[in-house]
């Protein structure tokens, strides 16, 4: 029981590219996947613009997108969902993350 409530606490976590609005960007997975934890702790660690959507919840951008990229994790499953979603936040202004736990 204790092995199985510990999985479900790490994979609890769902990394959402959106709009202010709240519509989700249709080529983002936000589905869980198995980097996610270290991403997140990768985005939640460096400069960001940080404001409210329309349900309160925080979202983020990058304050600086060439130390965003930089920080891309080493893992290459890591590493291309992270690189992706830089592009996605960097090519369309209008997205926004949003680290829902």
């Amino acid at each position: 029981m204790l092995r199985m409530q510990q999985q479900e606490t790490k994979m609890s976590l769902n990394i959402v590219v959106e709009t202010i609005e709240g519509f989700e960007h249709p080529a983002w997975d936000a589905v869980r996947h198995g980097p996610d934890r270290v991403i997140a702790a990768i985005l939640t660690s460096l400069p960001s613009i940080e404001i409210r959507d329309y349900e309160g919840d925080q979202l983020l951008r990058p304050a600086n997108f060439t130390l965003w990229k930089n920080a891309a994790p080493d893992d290459s499953e890591a590493r291309s969902r992270y690189l992706e979603l830089m592009k996605i936040l960097e090519t369309e202004p209008n997205y926004w993350l949003h680290l829902s736990y």
